[in-house]
């Protein structure tokens, strides 16, 4: 199990993992520090086996690091990269899943999340991205076809938007605006085979 940009998550602390999976945590190493750091002091022990792996996604050489930590990638693995591609460039998302396809194998699973185009063009959504940019994380990548996205990629996707059913939980307050609709600010829940 791969977590791209796996931040502060705490899956390989609070989840019941099977003896034999070993979880990759991805990051920037000063998070992954900080990370730590937390970890030490609760005096918290993962349910899995757990490699932090510090890296900048952004960058090339972040296959090697991986690939350093032990990651195997002629065996069947589960990626998660979320809350990552709406602050990089349409070419680092390339790249990202260029390097993923190709550190995967055939029945590999993949799920992330992704912004469509109208997050950028409707005007309900431009306070949100003016205080992002004002944090220094201005969003840059959006789709309305995740799953052409992902298949270029060499991956079988459904995409599904919060609150269609699959990805409700009976929480979702408001009608959800069909994909057909354009310039409607919306985010894809994705889930991705390797064939």
């Amino acid at each position: 199990m791969v977590l791209a940009a796996a931040g502060l998550d705490t899956r390989a602390f609070r989840l019941n993992w099977p003896p034999q999976v070993c979880l990759y945590e991805m990051d920037l190493p000063e998070v992954l520090d900080a990370k730590e750091e937390v970890i030490g002091k609760a005096g918290s022990r993962a349910r899995c086996e757990r490699r932090a792996v510090g890296v900048d996604l952004s960058q090339e050489t972040w296959p090697e690091a991986l690939l350093g930590a032990g990651y195997q990638p002629e065996k069947p693995s589960v990626w998660l990269i979320e809350g990552l591609l709406f602050y990089l460039t349409r070419s680092a998302v390339r790249g990202l899943l260029e390097k993923v396809g190709m550190l995967t194998t055939a029945g590999s699973l993949l799920g992330l999340d992704v912004m469509n185009r109208g997050l950028f063009l409707s005007p309900v959504a431009w306070p949100m991205r003016a205080a992002l940019a004002r944090r220094g994380a201005p969003g840059k990548f959006g789709t309305n076809d995740p799953e052409r996205l992902m298949a270029r990629h060499g991956w079988e996707a459904d995409a599904t938007q919060p609150g269609e059913e699959g990805a409700n939980c009976g929480r979702w307050p408001r009608p959800i605006v069909p994909r057909e609709v354009p310039g409607v600010p919306r985010s894809f829940l994705v889930k991705a085979r390797r064939p």
